[in-house]
């Protein structure tokens, strides 16, 4: 480290520290915008940050010091434990089997500081006051990523290339880039993903019965986020996405037939899906690249020989083959592009960023073999598990949230939908809408111990 770099390292921590402290309700409620910015990360000499990650590390400083003098308690929920063994796990797997050791725990932290966002949300929002106003700015990050992908959409269109969508003839035609808008996400698999489970949540909420369950976050701004979150769900072309969010949906209609409290308005998810119909209808007769594309993409909704899907099951192919030599622990995280490449100067290479595993419960078989499989399942399970514990058990005068644990819980299920084509478990996006319902749940589930 050079005496320069120190003196500057020397001077950032201190205000780094200061700023955490100082502005730590700011940092947090400023979490769901960051998060959509993971396709426009920090760049410092050969390393990348993301401001989410940033930010993430930066909201542990107060939550430790409180720890350490005695102020509050650090939270672990279940979940916790499960995501702690789970880092464990990559870190024990890069270590033994890693071919670039170095490479791999250094994407160790980088999960770390994705997911240490559901640890913080689940300290840092204790009460329904808090969790509203943190509810409300994940409706108005999801409308503002939706506006910045749309629009440039559009503008690209136009003829117009400010970035963040891919509308050449090429990729419409051959499938040579992923078509579509991806705003400030990584791709358009990425704002799929997102906008997918947003548009489930904010339409749950909308839908629901009870006015006063959606006063706070507002019926203005809920039609806003599913317009616009449905606009940016079908510009980004990604099947897997639609099948999410026609899955969240799926499980919004279990829920609300399960659960007393739950009821929704049929008039208000009617006229939901009437706009829906129309917009894929005058997208389906549309002529050029976009009517090409979006035609091809209905009539493969569900192919597995088609020749995205045909990449797929190659890929899927090799990772099998190099899953059965280290099943148990795994080969290390993100190392499926080292293996493929057969070297450690992988990154030499001007496209081994495609060499990626785009399952996630086949990611975390490669990586971290069976064990780290079942820990995966296991924060998976145990957030939902509790969630519809929470539900079940709900008071009366508490049901206004049910409509809350519903959406979230449905926003999760179209997340586990649409990572069967991509790996948005690795992103910080994702891990917020887990830990806001498990936030909501421990909260819900506190309240009701504490009134028996």
């Amino acid at each position: 480290m050079s005496s320069i770099t120190l003196f500057l390292a020397l001077i950032a921590a201190p205000l780094a520290v200061y700023t955490a402290i100082r502005w730590r309700r700011t940092l947090l409620m400023a979490l769901p915008f960051l998060v959509t910015l993971n396709g426009v990360p920090l760049k410092v000499g050969a390393s990348s940050f993301r401001l989410d990650q940033l930010v993430a590390c930066l909201l542990l400083i107060p939550l430790v010091t409180g720890a350490l003098a005695g102020r509050r308690r650090i939270q672990l929920d279940g979940t916790s434990w499960w995501l702690v063994a789970l880092l464990a796990a990559n870190i024990a797997a890069s270590v033994l089997n890693s071919p670039v050791p170095s490479y791999s725990l250094r994407q160790c932290l980088n999960l770390g500081s994705s997911w240490v966002i559901y640890i913080l949300l689940i300290n840092y929002l204790t009460c329904l006051e808090d969790l509203e106003e943190f509810l409300t700015c994940v409706v108005w990050a999801a409308v503002s990523a939706s506006v910045i992908g749309v629009g440039a959409f559009m503008l690209a269109v136009g003829g117009v290339h400010v970035g963040g969508a891919e509308v050449s003839t090429s990729a419409a035609a051959y499938l040579t880039r992923a078509y579509g808008a991806y705003g400030t996400m990584l791709e358009p698999n990425i704002l799929g993903s997102f906008t997918a489970a947003n548009l489930v949540l904010a339409a749950t909420l909308f839908v629901a019965m009870s006015r006063e369950a959606i006063s706070i976050v507002g019926r203005g701004l809920l039609r806003w986020a599913i317009v616009l979150t449905a606009t940016g769900l079908l510009l980004s072309f990604t099947r897997a996405a639609w099948l999410g969010a026609a899955s969240g949906f799926a499980c919004v209609v279990l829920l609300s037939g399960r659960i007393p409290n739950v009821r929704f308005r049929v008039d208000r998810i009617l006229a939901t899906f009437a706009a829906a119909a129309v917009v894929v209808a005058v997208l389906f007769v549309l002529p050029g690249d976009i009517g090409v594309i979006f035609r091809f993409k209905v009539a493969n909704l569900i192919n597995p020989a088609s020749e995205t899907a045909i990449v797929r099951w190659v890929s899927s192919a090799l990772a099998l083959d190099q899953i059965s030599q280290h099943p148990v622990v795994g080969w290390g995280t993100f190392t499926f592009a080292a293996l493929t490449a057969e070297g450690g100067d992988f990154q030499s290479f001007a496209n081994w960023r495609n060499l990626w595993i785009g399952n996630y419960l086949l990611l975390a078989l490669h990586d971290t073999g069976v064990i780290g499989l079942a820990l995966l399942i296991g924060v998976l399970a145990t957030v939902i598990q509790r969630a519809l514990r929470v539900l079940n058990t709900m008071s009366a005068e508490k049901s206004k949230h049910a409509s809350r644990i519903v959406g979230l819980v449905a926003a999760l299920a179209s997340f586990l939908v649409s990572f069967l084509a991509t790996t948005g478990f690795t992103l910080g996006y994702s891990w917020l809408i887990v830990g806001l319902l498990a936030a909501y749940s421990r909260v819900l589930d506190d309240q009701r111990i504490v009134a028996a």
